[in-house]
Parts: structure tokens; C-alpha cells; sequence
């Protein structure tokens, strides 16, 4: 009963995290801001939005309980505020008329220069929101009530372990998604990864809108389709 307990765990977390954070397509819009860095630059500068991405991860699981006290917030409203987020930023993506993720640092054509632009962006936009959102933060919350467990300590702290796993398995995938980021771009061409990046973007639309409606059904407690 314990492992499937973990599993579950594991695997509702997983599924809960793995749409909204949507390490795939972040990474391939991430991989826009970074284009005509040098390798150098660029490994450390995907170092530290995965740094960023975990310290904002694990963050909100550690301290959610207390943000939510704090400003007597509920999961509904903090879902409302990271749905209407994500489709802000999704729309904004959607809208750029070069149908990519647009970035200051496209016309610096000194090495130094543009690294130190896309340096200044590192924590935002690229981590946040383009990486980790508010509706990420938003399912951890969720996933952080879930996995409370009155009169059992021990299963509770293995719960919030599970969460954290799932968290640097969305890292992991980023990581992943960002290294050959060049090498994936050049191989499926601009025009490609333009369609896929506005593809992502509506997509990011749709769970936007998902989050609100969750919200608004757990407001209202109404039942959804």
C-alpha cells in the first residue's frame, strides 16, 4: 500500500506539473533568447535558469503554506491570479509579429554585449515567467494542500520529497531541452521552430484558461465538464 501511495503520488504529480511548466516547448522559446550566445556563455547562463528554476520550485513547496497565511490568500485565488498570468504572457507571445519570442538582444552583435543582455534576463522573463510561472507555482500550492496529511508526519514529509522529485525532473527535462538548443534549431529549421513556438504559445493559452476555471469551479464550487 505504501509504494502504490508513492506511485500515485509521483505520478499525479507528475501529470498535474508536467502541462503547466511544459518543459519542452519553455525550452524551445528559451532557446530564442540564447541564440548567438557563445557555448561558454551559454552553458552558463542555462546553469543558472535551472538554479533559478529550482530555488523558485522548491521555494514556493517549502514556504507555500506560509505565503498563503501571510497575505491570507486561498489556492482558488492564487490559481485565478496564475491563469490570468499565463494567458497575459501566452497572448503576448502569440501577438509578436515575428512570430517568435522577441528579445533586445536580437540586433547586439557584440559577444559581450548580448551576453550581458540576456544575462539581465535571466530571472525575468526566462525563469520567470517563461520557465516557472505563476501557474507552476499555482500546482505546487495544490499539489503542497494535497499532500498534507493530518496525524502522519512521516508520510506527509515523503509527500513533499515526491513533489520536490517532480520538480527537478521538470529541470532535468529543461536542462535537457536547453544544451542541444542550437544544434535542434538549426536541424528543424527557423521557420519550424517559429510554427512550434506559437503552437506552445496557444497551448500555454489553454492551460492558462484550464487554471482559471479551476479556480472560479473551486470559488463557486461548481462541478466541471
Amino acid at each position: 500500500m505504501m509504494k502504490e501511495g508513492v506511485f500515485y503520488m509521483f505520478i499525479s504529480s507528475f501529470i498535474a506539473l508536467f502541462p503547466v511548466t511544459n518543459p519542452i516547448g519553455s525550452g524551445l522559446i528559451i532557446n530564442g533568447f540564447l541564440a548567438g550566445l557563445e557555448q561558454s556563455a551559454r552553458k552558463s547562463v542555462i546553469r543558472r535558469i535551472i538554479l533559478n528554476y529550482l530555488l523558485i520550485g522548491i521555494g514556493s513547496l517549502a514556504i507555500g503554506h506560509l505565503v498563503l497565511s501571510l497575505f491570507d490568500l486561498s489556492l482558488p485565488i492564487v490559481q485565478l491570479g496564475g491563469g490570468l498570468l499565463i494567458c497575459k504572457t501566452a497572448l503576448q507571445w502569440l501577438g509578436n509579429s515575428d512570430s517568435t519570442v522577441s528579445s533586445p538582444t536580437d540586433k547586439a552583435a557584440d559577444p559581450i554585449s548580448l551576453r550581458k543582455a540576456v544575462e539581465s534576463q535571466v530571472f525575468y522573463p526566462i525563469t520567470f515567467p517563461v520557465s516557472i510561472g505563476p501557474g507552476s507555482i499555482s500546482v505546487i500550492f495544490t499539489l503542497m494542500a494535497s499532500a498534507s496529511i493530518k496525524g502522519n508526519l512521516g508520510r506527509s514529509i515523503l509527500n513533499y520529497a515526491i513533489i520536490a522529485l517532480v520538480i527537478a525532473l521538470m529541470c532535468l527535462i529543461l536542462y535537457l531541452i536547453l544544451s542541444p538548443g542550437q544544434r535542434i534549431i538549426r536541424k528543424i529549421g527557423v521557420t519550424a521552430t517559429q510554427v512550434i513556438n506559437k503552437m506552445v504559445a496557444f497551448f500555454t493559452f489553454c492551460v492558462g484558461i484550464q487554471i482559471i476555471a479551476s479556480g472560479i469551479a473551486k470559488l463557486f464550487h461548481l462541478t466541471m465538464l
